[in-house]
This record gives structure tokens, sequence and C-alpha cells, in this order.
């Protein structure tokens, strides 16, 4: 009944969505050829239309020495100016586009984990919905099936009547990522063995809190499909999630920028970039493209926003193109699970920089830890936080990963491993890397 009901309203009231939804449908199909002419016609019909209709671009292009004719030639576009978060900030309102009626302009804000919070507009006429149904396609759910969220956003009062109304009759349960204590846990546990949720969507340090209640106390919730999202996604993290949950965990690459920017598949082999919605280029330092499997800075642009333009937008995380076509068929490139971010670095007192391979140090022994994190103090020594998995193979696991550390770092560094029973987040949200050395 649920899912004829969803199917009525969908017809009835969205059916721009449902037609958004059968196009996007059609794209997974694509050939590479056909695939690429709508990527460069998508980038060059929203970069002319920040250039046209928003004063910063207009002016960031024309000081970059692009001029209108240039912005419409397809090759140009990796050439265009990358945008910063320092930038977006700086720039407030100038950004929006002029010609578009305030009513569509959503605001949204990022969560500040890594400095101040951004405040961005999102589109209320961009096919969002869609885009969830597809993906969701993707792992067998249906989107009127009942999902339980670990998200930083709670409802009260009279928003959460009239949003249960609106979903009604599938129902949706919600623990707040801002607030995991034992007894939230517990009641959210309750809800759960009521509804019976086909879904749930995450933050990664949330749902790992769950599972980890879960296995303290002997219990599991079994659904279909585990989708996470907010930070990376460790390996002993996945095979908790699985465990405690009893279904597949699916990775995905999503922003209070930039919303559904890519998802794994059944395969598991990278993420698939929502192409015809979204592009992602990797570039170097310098901001020149890199090749496929080399790591980088993530690019994003986002094709359907065109109230607060996002062109080249530098997302402040790294990871690399995967070659190939997926085993599944889809026509969308893939990239690497995100492997942290920019900021994510550690540093030697001689002046050596890594920033590559940090979330990797675990990749030989995948079931040894759960967690871990990189805290550098700020005398340059580091603390290798961890949460160990499997006891009798952490211990090994851990001195090769220091060793691993000491050896990036010239030796220069002394690295020390502290067993910890759980990982410290902030809002469902936890960083690879914690750096108190300044500069």
């Amino acid at each position: 009944m649920k899912r004829a009901v969803f199917r009525a309203k969908v017809h009835l009231l969205m059916r721009q969505d449902l037609r958004a939804f059968q196009d996007m449908r059609r794209h997974e199909a694509m050939s590479e050829t056909e695939l690429s002419r709508l990527i460069d016609e998508s980038s060059v019909r929203i970069a002319l239309h920040a250039f046209d209709n928003s004063p910063f671009y207009r002016e960031l292009y024309s000081e970059a020495g692009f001029s209108r004719a240039d912005i419409a030639v397809a090759d140009n576009f990796t050439r265009l100016p990358v945008v910063t978060k320092e930038r977006l900030r700086a720039a407030g309102d100038t950004v929006l586009a002029q010609n578009i009626a305030p009513h569509r302009a959503l605001l949204s804000q990022t969560g500040g984990s890594t400095g101040s919070p951004l405040r961005v507009r999102n589109d209320a006429a961009a096919p969002t919905a869609p885009m969830w149904w597809r993906i969701y396609r993707w792992w067998g759910i249906d989107p009127a099936d009942d999902t339980a969220f670990v998200y930083r956003r709670l409802r009260q009062g009279k928003d959460a009547w009239l949003y249960a109304a609106q979903w009604w009759p599938s129902r949706h349960l919600l623990l707040d990522a801002r607030a995991i204590t034992e007894p939230s846990v517990e009641e959210f546990i309750e809800q759960w063995i009521r509804v019976k949720p086909r879904l749930l969507v995450a933050y990664v340090e949330g749902a790992t809190a769950v599972a980890a209640h879960l296995e303290r106390t002997g219990r599991k919730l079994s659904t279909t499909a585990v989708s996470v999202t907010a930070a990376m996604l460790q390996s002993g993290q996945r095979e908790l999630l699985e465990r405690a949950f009893g279904a597949p965990v699916f990775d995905t690459y999503r922003s209070a920028e930039i919303p559904w920017i890519a998802a794994e598949c059944a395969a598991h082999d990278g993420l698939h970039v929502a192409a015809d919605q979204r592009r992602i280029d990797i570039i170097d330092e310098d901001g020149n493209p890199v090749d496929a499997g080399v790591d980088g800075s993530i690019v994003a642009t986002d094709f359907s926003n065109e109230v607060f333009p996002l062109v080249r937008y530098e997302m402040g995380d790294r990871s690399r193109t995967l070659p190939g076509r997926c085993a599944c068929g889809r026509a969308f490139p893939r990239i690497a699970p995100v492997q942290g971010r920019i900021a994510d670095a550690i540093c030697t007192p001689s002046g050596k920089r890594v920033t590559g391979g940090l979330s990797g140090l675990f990749l030989s022994s995948p079931g040894a830890i759960r967690q871990m994190q990189i805290v550098q103090h700020a005398d340059f020594s580091i603390t290798l936080r961890y949460v160990a998995a499997a006891p009798d193979l952490a211990d090994a696991a851990v001195m090769l990963a220091v060793r691993t550390l000491e050896d990036l770092l010239d030796g220069e560094v002394r690295v020390t491993p502290l067993a910890v029973d759980a990982i410290e987040s902030t809002a469902g949200k936890a960083r690879l890397v914690v750096s108190e050395v300044e500069g």
C-alpha cells in the first residue's frame, strides 16, 4: 500500500520530478560518447548562466581573462578558475543569480568541521528527489520504504507533524547525531523494532556508534541496506555495520553545498558520479587535471543549481578517478571512496607535508581495527588513536602502521599508538587528522 500511495502522490503532485527521474534512468544507459556530450553541454550551460547572472562569477571570469565567447567553448571549462570555500564565504550574496525568483533559494549551511560554517543556497527547482530515487533503486530500495536516519537535523512540534503527514503512510525515524547517548540509542532501537525500516541513512560515525552499542549488548537490527555519508568509511566500520544490521553498506558522497554527488552501486567498486547532474574533476595543487588513478583535490560542478551556481567548486576533499566501466554496466564514471580532506595533512619539523595515503594505513589488515584517527601535536609528535576490532590482529597491524607513518615522515616524527574505546566525533562526523601544528 505504501508504494502505491507514494506513486499516486508522485503522479498527481510531482510530475516534473517523475519526468526527471525517467530521464535520469535513460542517462544510465548512455554510450560514452553520448554521456561525454551531455557533460560538455551541461558544463557550458551552467558556466554561461553563472557569467550572465551572478556578479561574483562575472567578475571572477573577467578578471581571469575569460570572455563569454571563451566560456562557451567546452574545452575551456577545465581552465576556468577554481572557486574555494574562502572565496564563496567572502563573496556572500553576490554569488546569487540575479534573475531567479527568491522563493527558489533554500538556505543550506555546512557543519563547519574544518572552520567556519559556509552558507549557500540550494535550488528548490533542482531535481533532488529524483536523484535519490534513482540511487535508492540501485540498492533495491523504494522511495516509499520505511527509513531510519542518524542525522543532525531534528524536527520538532508542527514541523515534525507536517513532515510525518507529508510522508504518510511511510514512516521515518530519526536519531539526532548531535546527541547520541545510551538512552537515545535504546529509544531508537525500540522504534526500529516497531517500524522495521528497510533502509538506514546515517553519518558514518553516528551509524558506527549505534552498531557498537548493538554489538556490546549482543543484539542486531535487520534491514535491507545501509547508506553512509559525511566522513571516510573505514573498512573496519563497514564490517561492523554489516554485522550489526545484516545488510550491505553503501558509501555515498554528499554535502550541504551539493547534495547527491556520487554513490556506490551493488558492485561496491568505487562511487558512481551522477554525471548527468554533477561534474567531478580531480586537480593537483597547481589546479591542473591529474591522470586517472592519481589522487588529487575534488572540484565539483552542480548542473542543477541555478540559484547559487557552484562551478568548479573545490570541495576540500581528496579522491581519484577510476578507469574503465563498472561491472554493473552503468555509464556514469566512478571515483574512489573519498580519502579524507585536503586539511587532513601531517608534517615534519623540516617542512615535509604528507596529504595522501593516510586513510590506507590498515589496508593490509582491514579486519584488525574498526576506526583510527591521527592526532599531530604542537611539537610535531603523533598519536595514532585506534579502536581494535580483532585484538589478536590489532597489535601487529598497529605496529606496521606506526612504522609506515614514521617512514612517510622520514623518521623525523615520533608516532605513538593509543588504543581507545571510541573515536570522538562531532554531530556524527569525525576527522581523520587532527593537527595542533600552527600554520
